[in-house]
């Protein structure tokens, strides 16, 4: 996802940014994104509903406020929206506690499992309500071949995969903000974006809890024990896994940590909505990393949060997770 500065936006559409915050201002680009310094941003979504409203100015001579109801109608703000995950899913992922959880046989075939989710939706859940379902993307079939059983926009599909503490506090926010939107557009614009620019850096034990290695294949240097030594650091995000370096000691390096979360960052025009460093077991690294953080990035409000029901008791992670 792009993203664009103001200055962009008047260049590349021939607007003043007077009329871009004018439009702003009366709610018509509610899918608000702003950098960690406050600066507005748009994207491909913006650009479009600019278009848009343009277009419906010139043809049909809509005033504006005729125009926000015909693109962004207010129709959730009276109607029951229940976040929903499943049993599995919960258990493999990090969601927010407050999701509506539908058990579920992880033995069974997708077909069975489509008839546990329908059947618990079916007999515990009003009719009358949305249900947005956050699971784990290897139950997406599952998930899938029963949205003909619901009515046209009531039932909206989110899966998702492995990353870091992100998804608790994309699922969390969506708990939280629900009461501020008004329109469905919106509320699904916001989750994909979160979704989408969401990461985390994932501070991972020494390669030593990970690795056996056979003592009889050392060699008289016995280098293997050095090498075991460093720390993995994984960059998370939901399209991809991957190693970004491995540190002697997180401690000594925590500035440098931090200005990798700064360029990442930098990549993505600083937008963030909320950044928290998770531990597992001590938080000594956990401030040392945000008062690091501090110095590359002073607009950047990010808290610590120690993980509950951690189940690597002996596993000791941070993770520092982005929305």
């Amino acid at each position: 996802m792009k993203l664009y500065k103001i200055g962009d936006i008047c260049d590349l559409l021939t607007i003043t940014p007077r009329t871009i915050r004018y439009y702003d201002q009366l709610g018509l680009l509610p899918n608000t994104k702003r950098s960690d310094g406050y600066t507005r941003l748009f994207d491909q979504h913006d650009i479009d509903t600019i278009k848009s409203i343009r277009h419906l100015q010139k043809t049909k001579s809509l005033p504006l406020n005729i125009i926000k109801d015909q693109l962004f109608p207010s129709n959730i703000k009276s109607t029951n929206i229940v976040l929903l995950t499943d049993s599995y899913s919960y258990k493999t992922l990090p969601l927010s506690p407050d999701l509506t959880i539908i058990p579920l046989d992880e033995t069974a075939s997708n077909h069975a499992q489509s008839k546990q989710i329908y059947q618990y939706i079916h007999d515990n859940l009003s009719n009358s309500a949305i249900f947005i379902c956050f699971f784990h993307e290897s139950l997406s079939a599952s998930y899938i071949s029963i949205a003909k059983k619901f009515s046209d926009n009531t039932y909206f599909l989110y899966p998702l995969k492995h990353y870091g503490m992100t998804h608790y506090m994309i699922t969390d926010y969506i708990n939280s903000n629900l009461h501020n939107y008004s329109n469905l557009t919106e509320l699904h614009l916001v989750i994909n974006r979160l979704i989408t620019l969401g990461f985390s850096l994932c501070l991972l034990d020494s390669l030593d809890y990970y690795v056996s290695v056979d003592q009889n294949v050392f060699s008289s240097h016995s280098f293997l024990e050095s090498v075991t030594a460093y720390h993995p650091i994984l960059l998370s995000t939901n399209q991809a896994e991957s190693v970004v370096s491995f540190e002697p000691n997180f401690f000594a390096n925590s500035d440098a940590i931090a200005l990798r979360i700064d360029t990442l960052l930098q990549k993505q025009k600083r937008y963030v909505e909320a950044a928290c460093i998770f531990y597992t077991h001590s938080n000594r690294l956990a401030q040392a990393l945000q008062q690091s953080l501090k110095s590359y990035c002073p607009n950047l409000s990010c808290s610590t949060l120690k993980i509950s029901n951690w189940s690597y008791h002996k596993n000791q992670v941070n993770f520092i997770s982005i929305i």
